[in-house]
């Protein structure tokens, strides 16, 4: 029997695709128990691994900003174009979600580019020479 490993780092949330209208739905799987409501915003803000959805009153210079909607009982963000560019990435790509708290002690999820993702973690056993 073989182990399937998808190796992530701290804080992972999920891995969610970019749609072919280059934007990404994170539902509340992804947004748990943050203390976002209906009609809230979230700033979109550059971040060092990429880019970080955080509540507006925690930031005051973003580059754009986005609205939690609530739709089918369920609240979700649609991250849209200009975060999806600020990213580099293309429909059909995916985005690993992070939660911004585990990283740098701040509310919020950060994105980041699946194919090329900063915030993987090494397999401790096998660093360690350990057999898989």
């Amino acid at each position: 029997m073989t182990d399937y490993v998808v190796p992530t780092g701290r804080g992972y949330l999920g891995t969610h695709a970019v749609s072919p209208g280059r934007t990404v739905t994170l539902s509340t799987a992804v947004l748990g128990d943050r203390d976002w409501n209906d009609r809230s915003r979230v700033h979109a803000i550059a971040h060092e691994d990429g880019v970080a959805l955080v509540p507006a009153a925690e930031s005051t210079e973003p580059f754009t900003a986005y609205a939690l909607c609530n739709r089918h009982d369920a609240a979700r963000i649609t991250v849209g174009r200009v975060a999806v560019a600020e990213l580099g990435l293309e429909p059909a790509d995916s985005v690993r979600v992070y939660d911004l708290a585990v990283i740098d002690d701040r509310p919020g999820v950060l994105l980041v580019d699946a194919a090329d993702d900063p915030r993987l973690e090494p397999d401790r056993e096998r660093d360690a020479g350990a057999e898989p």
